[in-house]
């Protein structure tokens, strides 16, 4: 009988009959994903904060290299366990526990999935001269639709738009230098610390918050597939999309000034002059891409929170539709209601996600490379009363005392603490947050933590994972 087109597996384990693929796949997700439109206000931000053009290029570029390579550590979480990244929080949390974290992904999906589509909203309502709203609506329609399709479109869609952003991202860099306006770049020197180390957080911050994402779109590789490849081309596509994106967006809020401020679509359409359908093109098609993962993270997510509430494991076909229109039409809310001043609640966003990502990050990599050294017994994940037990104090107290950690190093419009001001506005809050919580979880982990755990669904007595939750069409 021919499979379905549309993906039927929604938190279960994946079977490795039905792995498939390569580590280089990857590579175009993530590319993809950080060729945004939302990477590119994220850069704008950089010479918004008070950087001059020239410096925010090393900032943009350390901060992706340092939050990247964390993010790239899940990758390879993926292959190994087979299950998607959020559910894997119940090995370090419990069952219960890992809600926590959990509701925390939730606000991370949501929030970037209404931020995309006030920006892809701008750039389909430029391109077939509707207004903004309408232009949101059908970007919502679209993302949902292709996080319904699942998996392998996500993959198939992003290198249809690696190819396009990677073309205009060409054209716009040498439409930027050649400006009349760009020899100004040239003479904007000035270096302050503070904006420096919050520029160099801010694209820390845009990888950072990745981190729930990442082994989502890996878990369909082969259990065989080499952890080097998985993170190598999962911090490939990252960085360098990343860095591209925001040093794009620092050269043009530096030319560009109030005319990219206002309206950062219509000003890199400007700049594509004949070709403008063309960028505006481009700009949705990399925004669809992260969209879509935040519609599908978002779904696994609640999912994954309602059936440990609920218990009632099944996800049919029809539940895993409802549950992606449910976070299409949340995120599409907040988006219309959000429109007005963009920049400054996007800034505050980002931020916040920081303090509260890191350390989870944190518990989740030392827990899985160093605890357990990537031995995990995968149907216990689905079990309250399993060996992972219901919760984990132990994982709490570590992340809370990394979130309380960094209130002194907090630099954000909301609070600034006093090491920050002290710092002339430098944030090094979330490096804080990552030792912290790490350490505390690594010091204090159960004994259990040299003891042989298998990463079948099926080991040690344990019903199998796929069969107990797998979905029903």
């Amino acid at each position: 009988m021919k499979s379905s087109r549309i993906e039927h597996r929604a938190i279960d384990y994946i079977p490795e009959s039905e792995r498939h693929g390569v580590a280089r796949s990857l590579f175009f997700v993530w590319f993809a994903a950080n060729t945004s439109i939302t990477a590119v206000v994220t850069g704008a931000l950089f010479v918004i904060l008070g950087n001059s053009a020239l410096w925010a290029i090393p900032a943009v570029i350390i901060g992706n290299v340092l939050g990247g390579f964390v993010t790239a550590l899940h990758s390879a979480q993926g292959p190994k366990l087979g299950v998607p990244q959020m559910i894997q929080s119940r090995a370090q949390f419990g069952y219960y526990g890992a809600i926590l974290p959990l509701v925390l992904s939730l606000i991370i999906y949501l929030g970037f999935y209404a931020t995309g589509l006030v920006l892809g909203g701008q750039a389909i309502g430029d391109l077939l001269g509707i207004p903004v709203q309408a232009g949101s609506a059908i970007f919502a329609l679209l993302s949902t639709t292709l996080a319904i399709f699942g998996y392998r479109y996500i993959h198939k869609f992003s290198k249809v738009a690696t190819a396009l952003s990677a073309a205009v991202f060409v054209v716009l860099f040498i439409r930027v230098l050649t400006a009349p306006d760009a020899a100004v770049l040239v003479q904007q020197t000035d270096f302050a610390i503070g904006p420096f180390v919050l520029g160099i957080s801010l694209a820390a911050s845009w990888q950072l918050t990745f981190g729930p994402y990442i082994a989502d779109y890996s878990r369909y590789l082969p259990a065989n597939t080499p952890q080097r490849a998985t993170m190598g081309w999962t911090f490939a596509g990252s960085v360098l999309g990343g860095s591209l994106a925001m040093i794009l967006g620092a050269l043009g809020a530096a030319i560009g000034g109030s005319n990219f401020n206002t309206n950062q679509v219509g000003y890199l359409a400007n700049l594509g002059a004949q070709f403008a359908w063309l960028v505006l093109l481009a700009v949705i098609c990399g925004k669809l891409t992260g969209n879509t993962l935040s519609t599908y993270g978002g779904f696994m997510s609640l999912a994954t929170i309602v059936t440990a509430i609920t218990r009632r494991e099944i996800i049919t076909g029809k539940a895993r539709t409802a549950y992606i229109v449910l976070i299409s039409a949340a995120a599409l809310s907040i988006a219309l209601a959000a429109t007005d001043n963009f920049l400054g609640a996007f800034t505050n966003f980002l931020l916040f996600l920081l303090y509260f990502m890191t350390p989870w990050s944190a518990i989740n990599l030392v827990d899985f490379y160093f605890v357990r050294k990537e031995k995990y017994n995968v149907g216990a994940l689905f079990q309250p009363d399993g060996e992972y037990g219901r919760i984990n104090w132990i994982a709490i107290a570590a992340y809370a005392a990394g979130i309380l950690i960094q209130i002194p190093f907090m630099n954000s419009p909301l609070y600034v603490g006093p090491v920050a001001e002290w710092l002339g506005g430098a944030e090094i809050a979330w490096l804080i947050g990552l030792v912290v919580s790490g350490g505390i979880y690594y010091l204090f982990a159960p004994v259990r933590k040299t003891l042989p755990h298998s990463t079948s669904p099926a080991a040690d007595g344990q019903q199998d994972a796929a069969a107990l939750i797998r979905p029903h069409l």
